[in-house]
C-alpha cells in the first residue's frame, strides 16, 4: 500500500494536467505543481484552504466557480466544459473536467469521498480555432467577391461577343465592296484599252503574263509552343522504409533544406528487437546441429545406440546360456517344460531386443549422411541470413538523407498525387515511399501537351522558361523526356494528353535565391528554329504529284526569262514555306 502511494503521488507530481480535489468539507486536499502553474497559485496558499476561500472570493471565474458547484450538486453526472479563468495577469482558457469521487467499503455501501477537478490549459487552441473561424469568414467573403466579378465578366464577354460580331460583318462588307469596286476599275480600264477594236500583239499579251518578282534572301525562322507547368527539384531521391513499424521521432518539416547524412526520422524497432532475437536463437540452433552433424560418429546420439546394442547383445548371449542350460536340465527331468517353453520365448524376445538395437544403430548413424548435413548447412545459413536482414533493418531504423536537397512529400500512383504526410505514430510497411529529397542543383518542369503538338516535341529540343513569381529572367531548358503514352484528362470524353519534363541544369545561385519548388511558370518549347532559312511564298511553290517547282528568273534586261526548277521544301508557316534545295541566296523567283 505505501510502494502504490508513492507511485500515486509521482504521477501527480509529473502529470502536465493540472489536478484538484475537494473533500466533502469543501477543503482542498490536492493540488499538484500543474495546476499551481497553470493557475497561477502557490501550492502552499491552497492547500488545505477552503475552496470558498481561495476561489469564490476572486472576481471573473464564476464559469470555473459553478462547474465545481455543478460537480458537488449533480454527485453522479460528470462534467467537461471550456471556461475562462483569470489569473490576475491574464485571462486563460481552461478544459475543465470535474467528477465526484466515490468509494467502496467491504460492505458493499458507496460512499461519497469528494471532487476531483482536472483542467489543462488550452488557451493558445482556443486562439487558434477563434483565427481559423474568423479566415473561414474571410475567405467566404472572398469567395463570394470572386463570384461576382466572375458573373460581371461573363456578361462583358456576352457584350463583347456581340461587338466582335458586329464588326466581323461590317469588316465583310467592307472587304466585299473593295472586291467590286476593283473589278469595275480594272473591267473599266481594259475596256478603255480595247475599245478601238484591235487585238492586243503578242508582247502585250505576254506583258499582261508577267507576275511579280520575288528575290530569295535568308531570313530567321523558329516556331514556339507555348504551355504552363510547375517547377520541380531537377531529381527526385525516393526513401523507403526499412523495416515494417511505426514512426517513432520526426527531425524535419516539408519544404525545409536539408544536407546529406542528416537524420530525418526513426522507426520503433520494438517488434524487429523480438523478431531479432528469435532468428538469433534460431540460428544459434541451427549451428549447434550443423556442428554435431560434422562430427556425427563420435555423437552422443550414436554412442547411446552403440551402448545399447553391446547392451542387447550380452543380454541375448546371457539368456541363450540360460535357455542350454534350461534345455539339460529339462532333458533330464529336473525343470518342468513350463520353465523350459519361458526360458525359449525370452530368448526370442532377447533377439528381438537386439535387433532393434542394430536398427537403432544405423538410425543413429545415417542422420549424419551427407544429405542430412546439407540440409543442417541450408538452415544454419538460412537463419544467419534472417538474422543479418533484421539487424540492418535495426541499423537503419534511423533514416538519414542520402543526398542535399529539399524535402517533399512523394509521390504516389501514375497519376502523380502527393502521398501521405508523415507523422510520429504513423504505420509503415517495408519498402514503404515515406518521403522524396528533390536535388537543388537544378530544376525540372512537368507539362501536357495535345495529341497534335506531341509529335513536334523532340528529346534535346531548347525551352525558355519564365515565371511571374521571377519577372524579368529567362531560364535556358530542354526537353529530358517525351511520354509515349496518352493519359486522359480528367472527366469523361477527356483529350488525350501527352506529359513531358524540361530540365533547367545551368541555374545560378542568385537564381536559385528567387525560384521555389511548386511556383508556376510559363514554357517557351522551341519546336523549329534556322537562322538562315531560305523562305518564299506558298504561292510561288507549284506542285506535281510528289514533285515540287517554283519559276526561277534566268539572264537580265530584256533577255530575262523564266524556267522551271525543282525544289525542296521544308518548314512551312501561314503564308511562306522554307526551301532547303533547288535555290540559293540571291535567286529570283515569279510569284
Amino acid at each position: 500500500m505505501e510502494k502504490e502511494t508513492v507511485i500515486s503521488k509521482n504521477i501527480l507530481e509529473n502529470m502536465s494536467d493540472g489536478v484538484m480535489t475537494i473533500d466533502l468539507k469543501g477543503e482542498i486536499i490536492t493540488f499538484n505543481p500543474a495546476a499551481a502553474q497553470i493557475l497561477g497559485l502557490r501550492r502552499e496558499d491552497v492547500l488545505g484552504k477552503k475552496f470558498a476561500e481561495v476561489f469564490l472570493e476572486h472576481e471573473g471565474n464564476d464559469a470555473f466557480n459553478q462547474a465545481i458547484l455543478d460537480a458537488i450538486y449533480e454527485s453522479l453526472i460528470s462534467h467537461n466544459r471550456t471556461v475562462d479563468f483569470n489569473t490576475g495577469d491574464k485571462i486563460i482558457a481552461l478544459s475543465l473536467t470535474t467528477s465526484f469521487l466515490q468509494s467502496t467499503d467491504e460492505g458493499g455501501s458507496v460512499n461519497k469521498v469528494g471532487v476531483i477537478a482536472l483542467f489543462s490549459d488550452i488557451t493558445e487552441v482556443k486562439q487558434l480555432q477563434d483565427a481559423q473561424a474568423r479566415l473561414a469568414e474571410e475567405v467566404k467573403g472572398k469567395h463570394k467577391e470572386l463570384q461576382n466579378a466572375y458573373l460581371k465578366i461573363e456578361e462583358s464577354n456576352k457584350d463583347l461577343g456581340s461587338a466582335l460580331k458586329k464588326v466581323q460583318m461590317v469588316r465583310i462588307a467592307a472587304t466585299a465592296f473593295t472586291i467590286l469596286l476593283f473589278l469595275g476599275i480594272g473591267f473599266l480600264t481594259w475596256n478603255r484599252k480595247y475599245s478601238t477594236g484591235s487585238r492586243p500583239t503578242a508582247a502585250a499579251v505576254q506583258k499582261e503574263k508577267v507576275s511579280s518578282i520575288f528575290r530569295v534572301t535568308p531570313q530567321p525562322v523558329s516556331s514556339l509552343i507555348s504551355v504552363t507547368g510547375n517547377m520541380d527539384p531537377l531529381n527526385i531521391v525516393n526513401i523507403t522504409s526499412p523495416l515494417t513499424g511505426r514512426v517513432k521521432k520526426i527531425n524535419f518539416n516539408y519544404g525545409e533544406i536539408v544536407r546529406a547524412g542528416q537524420v530525418l526520422l526513426s522507426m520503433d524497432t520494438s517488434e524487429v528487437e523480438v523478431r531479432y532475437r528469435e532468428a538469433n536463437a534460431a540460428y544459434i540452433k541451427a549451428s549447434e546441429n550443423f556442428k554435431s552433424l560434422q562430427n556425427w560418429d563420435g555423437s552422443t546420439d550414436v554412442a547411446r545406440a552403440r551402448r545399447s546394442h553391446t547392451k542387447a547383445k550380452l543380454t541375448m548371449e546371457s539368456q541363450k546360456k540360460t535357455l542350454e542350460e534350461t534345455e539339460r536340465l529339462f532333458k533330464k527331468g529336473i525343470v518342468p517344460a513350463s520353465e523350459y517353453e519361458g526360458a525359449k520365448q525370452q530368448y526370442v524376445n532377447q533377439q528381438l531386443d537386439l535387433q532393434s538395437a542394430q536398427e537403432e544403430v544405423q538410425a543413429a548413424i545415417a542422420k549424419g549422411n551427407e544429405e542430412n548435413k546439407k540440409v543442417a548447412r541450408l538452415e544454419m545459413e538460412n537463419a544467419h541470413t534472417k538474422m543479418k536482414e533484421l539487424e540492418e533493418q535495426l541499423r537503419l531504423s534511423v533514416i538519414t538523407a542520402p543526398v542535399p536537397g529539399v524535402v517533399i512529400l512523394p509521390i504516389a500512383g501514375a497519376e502523380g498525387k502527393e502521398g501521405k504526410t508523415m507523422e510520429r505514430g504513423s504505420s509503415l510497411q517495408q519498402g514503404e515511399i515515406v518521403l522524396s529529397i528533390g536535388d537543388l542543383t537544378g530544376f525540372s518542369v512537368k507539362a501536357r501537351v495535345d495529341e497534335v503538338d506531341v509529335v513536334k516535341i523532340k528529346e534535346g529540343q531548347k525551352v525558355n522558361v519564365s515565371g511571374d513569381a521571377f519577372p524579368g529572367m529567362k531560364l535556358p531548358g530542354k526537353i529530358r523526356t517525351v511520354s509515349s503514352q496518352s493519359k486522359k484528362n480528367s472527366g469523361t470524353g477527356g483529350a488525350p494528353s501527352f506529359e513531358f519534363i524540361v530540365a533547367i541544369d545551368d541555374i545560378t545561385p542568385e537564381q536559385r535565391k528567387r525560384i521555389l519548388v511548386g511556383m508556376s511558370v510559363n514554357l517557351e518549347v522551341l519546336i523549329y528554329e534556322r537562322p538562315d532559312a531560305l523562305m518564299v511564298p506558298i504561292s510561288a511553290v507549284k506542285t506535281e504529284g510528289e514533285k515540287r517547282f517554283v519559276l526561277r528568273r534566268t539572264g537580265g534586261g530584256p533577255k530575262a526569262a523564266s524556267e522551271r526548277a525543282e525544289v525542296r521544301t521544308g518548314y512551312t508557316t501561314l503564308d511562306s514555306v522554307e526551301i532547303t534545295g533547288g535555290l540559293k541566296a540571291g535567286d529570283e523567283i515569279e510569284i
